[in-house]
């Protein structure tokens, strides 16, 4: 089993912790003989613990995510309408929760919803100024938490998409390979499928950064990249894998299929004219996925069939079926 993501851990200590809050008030709300709220408080304590069982289990955590929102969102809304406006202070900090757990958005839905239930309720047994005053306080609290994790989330995400791109050629990075590698390997594991991964490497770059300069090279390899996302399918993601080396997966076809998308690829380079009319050529190793195998050990099958487009001149494109034991070894 995979690492549980942060997602995963924080859904989990909530649900844990949101159970363990909640559990006194059953013993309390039952000694005082209020059965009603000791019920509600039970159903809270019992609703907490089975999405903590069922993102545990699962994994499913976008899902958890709206519902155990939605569920505190009705239970905070239906005690105010039993027990009255002392029960609805459970609201401020649950605000921030769903906009801590759930993208902007749909927290804000949630909260102003139920903001405006709680105002209808309220409103036939609670004098004007302090029916405002709540309203007030509760919207101030609603919109500061969403401008606060809206403006967190944007920069999350900002830096997440920093921390994964190559900053020359802004095509995916090392760790974005990684962890697309973990994932394509993950879903093998669960429903095996046919799928391929194309290392490219340009032919000669050092001649053409000795005879254009570096700021050409560099020039060639982001248009190189370019090109390549321009004409690859919407599902084929390109990652630079060191130097003028790159990988293009997941191809979700067999070996022969993911040769010919190679070779489309090796031509279309070849007829480019690129900066300051430099031409370039690439050799591409081809390898499809073997069930069990690690990520390292079919990079390494690429890169044998690479080796030997390499040592056979050059611009051209080569499979790992093509490779005798003796080359892979």
């Amino acid at each position: 089993m995979t690492e549980r993501s942060t997602s995963e851990k924080m859904l989990l200590i909530l649900s844990a912790f949101a159970a363990i809050a909640i559990t006194p008030f059953v013993y309390l709300r039952w000694q005082e003989g209020d059965m009603i709220m000791a019920f509600i408080d039970a159903a809270l304590v019992i609703g907490t613990a089975g999405f903590f069982v069922f993102v545990y289990y699962t994994r499913k955590v976008n899902t958890a995510k709206l519902v155990l929102s939605c569920f505190f969102a009705i239970a905070i809304v239906t005690i105010v309408a039993l027990r009255g406006q002392s029960h609805l202070f459970w609201l401020y900090p649950c605000m921030i929760a769903f906009f801590y757990i759930l993208p902007a958005k749909p927290a804000g839905i949630i909260c102003f919803i139920a903001i405006a239930l709680i105002t209808i309720i309220l409103f036939p047994s609670t004098s004007a100024v302090e029916l405002l005053t709540i309203m007030a306080t509760l919207f101030l609290n609603a919109s500061f938490s969403y401008v606060i994790f809206d403006n967190y989330n944007k920069t999350n995400n900002r830096l997440a998409l920093l921390a994964s791109i190559d900053p020359l050629t802004s095509s995916g990075n090392r760790r974005a390979l990684d962890n697309k590698l973990e994932k394509i390997l993950a879903d093998q594991n669960r429903a095996s499928s046919k799928v391929s991964l194309l290392l490219l490497d340009l032919d000669h770059f050092k001649k053409i950064n000795d005879n254009y300069g570096h700021a050409n090279g560099d020039i060639v390899l982001v248009e190189l990249v370019e090109l390549i996302q321009k004409s690859s399918r919407a599902l084929d993601a390109l990652y630079r894998y060191g130097g003028e080396e790159f990988i293009l997966l997941p191809l979700k076809v067999d070996l022969q299929e993911a040769k010919q998308v190679a070779e489309k690829l090796r031509a279309l380079v070849e007829r480019t004219i690129f900066a300051d009319d430099i031409s370039v050529t690439v050799s591409i190793g081809v390898a499809q996925y073997r069930a069990g195998e690690t990520a390292e050990a079919w990079i390494s099958r690429a890169d044998a069939a690479l080796y030997v487009a390499k040592d056979n001149g050059r611009n051209r494109v080569v499979v790992e079926a093509e490779i005798s034991a003796e080359k892979i070894r």
